[in-house]
């Protein structure tokens, strides 16, 4: 069994290509299941740069993966998902959202740093080098607390500050302790996302040191390409594999309705070709 639970088509803004295109490109590579997990869309219009309206998810996103998944269930397993903000401002919103739709698997992914109105954006923005110590420690305790949540399955990109340049110290060694025993606590799982290796860090998220962590606390992984393009999907799942043989012990979780199992994973096929 292989899959990619993390993809992003045109209907996140920063993305490119539609869904459809995502499929056949999962099919090609020979996966078993590809998940659809757009950025949820949030209160006020929060964010509209990278993500869909509530109108959108009712009228688009939600009723093509519904007829995709019919038009190719001979062909590949099509799961609904979502990549869910973990923001203590809007959590009953986003708690609200995940409770009244039926998903596979929700993603819980800090994007955002600090209160609403006032938050620290990690997407584009360029942060002085005083400022990124308390960056990663307050990333890491956002960690902690979406784990802590209830809300999510997946807990995603999960060193995704590194972004910003690495760091580690004491503090920071700390936080990312925390955030791992606060994973396996309340029995989630982290996914092995290959964006990293397509960036400057050329890594995945999260690294081999928090890897070896997961392994130790018995964190279970998942695999996700976090494709912003169809052909991405799947993208260095070569190197992904050999983390998830390594870190493990080669098995990858897949969902259905939020129920998580976990399976022996496969080899890409495009890789053996």
């Amino acid at each position: 069994m292989i899959v990619d639970y993390h993809t992003h088509t045109s209907l996140c803004k920063h993305g490119e290509g539609e869904l459809e295109e995502y499929i056949l490109k999962a099919i090609e590579l020979g996966l078993d299941e590809i998940g659809c997990s757009e950025h949820i869309p949030m209160p006020n219009d929060f964010d509209l740069r990278h993500r869909m309206t509530v109108e959108e998810y009712y009228s688009v996103y939600a009723p093509r993966i519904t007829d995709l998944a019919r038009k190719y269930q001979d062909r590949i397993t099509i799961k609904r998902g979502l990549e869910a903000e973990h923001l203590p401002s809007s959590e009953e919103w986003v708690k609200k959202f995940i409770a009244e739709n039926d998903f596979d698997f929700v993603i819980g992914s800090v994007h955002f740093l600090g209160r609403w109105g006032a938050e620290k954006p990690l997407f584009h923005k360029d942060y002085e080098g005083e400022e990124i110590d308390g960056l990663h420690i307050e990333y890491f305790e956002a960690i902690r607390a979406s784990a802590e949540s209830g809300m999510f399955d997946i807990i995603g990109h999960c060193d995704l500050i590194k972004k910003f340049g690495f760091r580690t110290s004491k503090a920071i060694d700390e936080a990312v302790r925390n955030a791992m025993e606060a994973i396996k606590r309340n029995n989630l799982c982290i996914e092995i996302n290959t964006s990293g290796l397509r960036k400057p860090e050329q890594e995945t998220y999260p690294s081999e040191t928090i890897l070896k962590r997961a392994k130790e606390l018995r964190i279970p992984l998942t695999l996700g390409s976090d494709a912003h393009k169809p052909q991405d999907v799947g993208k260095d799942f070569d190197i992904a594999l050999g983390l998830i043989e390594r870190y493990g012990n080669g098995k990858v979780c897949v969902f259905e309705k939020r129920r998580r199992k976990e399976v022996r994973v496969s080899t890409l096929k495009a890789i053996t070709m």
